[in-house]
């Protein structure tokens, strides 16, 4: 998954971003990269079919089945996209668009949801994906068996009723404004249950499977009945290629086309080896506090080491000026953003909050992983709170370690970089409101969990935008967590490669490897 947060990126961020439009026509590039000219380089030339396209993937996966959140985490959705169409799918600036979805709308309060399914569409056995697929999907995945981290977001289902073949009506256990948004991941990638427990799920989208070595390799073919734009590679291979530098240098060796990347340092050099990026604002770096063992229950701690940041600092060290500054759970690009304001750095009133609580001579350890960018930041951080007499001791652990530590909120202190503020509805939920399934700080704030209630029962987006200001304001006045950067993430791809999108305004960086293709 991705980073550690990815136990969280890859369970949490099914619902990857805020809905905008709740019956709006799709683009025909919301998918990026999806079979369209308009969204490739304009130096591209015409689009060229046939050949093989190599693609290199940053993680291993256990299974080809939505059902596997792995599979549908943002560096991976390369590969989803391939053999799985999205009900709907992530836009420009936090929209959220239908895709296999002709329309989802709700009713006057969001608490019943209509879903209109495109005519036509098949599998690839040829069986038809209509609404009554649409449910046997929704409840496969919410089976405890099925081990979805999606099952959180269609537990939210009260009933499902297929109004016709191409219609579904969802009714919710409570209002959710932003409900098409669940459909993204996981849940909107409509599948047949796997034939047996190593078998891919079957889908309809552009590509199907022709061999597999689950996390090692796999090998898909141009699927023939695709109701859509085919593809243009008569093949995609995929490799997967933990190690970031050696990802890089088989891009740069010409044994790859096309991989993903996190890397600050690899986006500034790429230019000079001819190698192309497509990125977004997609990932956000913050620190966790545990506010339910002491000294971090104190709001005057947490209030402490957040003056004690320079954020600018962290970005120019960490990204290289790649990325921006964070100031809340309302990211940058969300609809939603307002005027609040993140306090500045401030020795002076920090060292005052730590006097007054008791704490001028505090110490803690903090948990982060092992991977170059965690450890830089890290270190930044441990020299700045040594400004304001705090001794912060940096202990790595491995990504399994490290999310067991998040959700058995084990720890004091820790790293957390995650996709999920591309979504603000999600964030917000997920993270600060009532019963949040991901508070894994602990922090209860009746002010924020009230806001954010009547943020998601609202389907006004300048009253939304109200209620959520209000409780990110909460959020930054008693800093359950503090927010450092909003970074840059995607994919670098050779000179030979064609199509590489436009992804400079999505916070979830979704790209369909359909729409790219081989120069001769």
């Amino acid at each position: 998954m991705k980073r550690h947060t990815l136990v969280l990126a890859s369970t949490v961020c099914t619902a990857a971003l805020a809905l905008t439009a709740s019956a709006c026509s799709a683009s025909d590039d919301t998918v990026s990269g999806g079979g369209t000219a308009a969204s490739a380089p304009k130096d591209d030339g015409p689009a060229v079919d046939g050949g093989t396209l190599r693609i290199g993937l940053d993680r291993p996966f256990a299974k080809l089945d939505p059902a596997d959140s792995g599979l549908t985490s943002m560096p991976m959705m390369i590969l989803a996209n391939a053999l799985y169409d999205p009900l709907m799918v992530n836009g420009d600036n936090g929209a959220v668009q239908p895709y296999l979805a002709k329309s989802f709308t709700p009713n006057a309060d969001a608490t019943a949801w209509t879903l209109e399914l495109r005519e036509g569409v098949t599998f690839s056995d040829g069986k038809p994906l209509d609404g009554q697929a649409v449910v046997d999907h929704v409840n496969r995945l919410a089976k405890p068996e099925a081990k979805c981290g999606c099952a959180v977001d269609a537990a939210s289902i009260g009933a499902m009723t297929v109004n016709s073949p191409t219609s579904v009506g969802f009714t919710l256990k409570s209002a959710n404004a932003a409900f098409p948004s669940l459909f993204t991941r996981s849940l909107g990638y409509v599948s047949e249950a796997p034939a047996a427990p190593d078998s891919p799920a079957v889908g309809s989208g552009p590509y199907t499977l022709e061999s597999v070595q689950p996390g090692v390799s796999a090998t898909l073919v141009r699927n023939p009945s695709y109701w859509g734009t085919k593809g243009h590679a008569d093949k995609l291979v995929y490799k997967v290629l933990p190690d970031t530098d050696s990802r890089y240098q088989s891009l740069r060796s010409g044994d790859t086309d096309l991989v993903w990347t996190e890397t600050a340092s690899q986006y500034k050099q790429a230019p000079g080896d001819n190698l192309r990026a497509a990125t977004g604002p997609g990932s956000t770096s913050t620190v966790l506090l545990n506010t339910k063992a002491a000294p971090f229950d104190d709001v005057r701690v947490r209030r402490a080491l957040q003056l004690a940041v320079d954020r600018a600092a962290v970005e120019k060290v960490v990204h290289l000026d790649q990325g921006k500054v964070s100031d809340g759970p309302i990211g940058s690009s969300s609809p939603y953003r307002g005027a609040g304001s993140y306090p500045a750095k401030d020795t002076a009133k920090a060292r005052e909050l730590l006097a007054q609580a008791g704490h001028s001579d505090l110490s803690f350890e903090y948990l982060v992983d092992s991977r170059p960018e965690g450890q830089q930041r890290a270190t930044v951080l441990q020299q700045m709170f040594a400004d304001i007499g705090v001794k912060m001791t940096i202990k790595p652990l491995d990504p399994a370690s490290l999310g067991t530590a998040m959700f058995q909120r084990q720890f004091q202190v820790m790293d957390f970089v995650t996709s999920m503020f591309g979504d603000t509805d999600t964030a917000l939920a997920s993270l600060y409101g009532p019963g949040a399934p991901y508070n894994f700080t602990g922090w209860e704030n009746a002010r924020a969990g009230q806001a954010i209630t009547t943020g998601r029962a609202t389907v006004d987006q300048a009253q939304r935008a109200r209620s959520y200001q209000e409780a990110a304001q909460e959020v930054v006045s008693e800093a359950p967590m503090l927010f450092l950067t909003e970074n840059p993430v995607g994919f670098l791809a050779s000179a030979k490669t064609g199509g590489l999108p436009d992804v400079s305004r999505r916070t979830v960086v979704n790209v369909s490897p359909a729409g790219l293709w081989v120069k001769k």
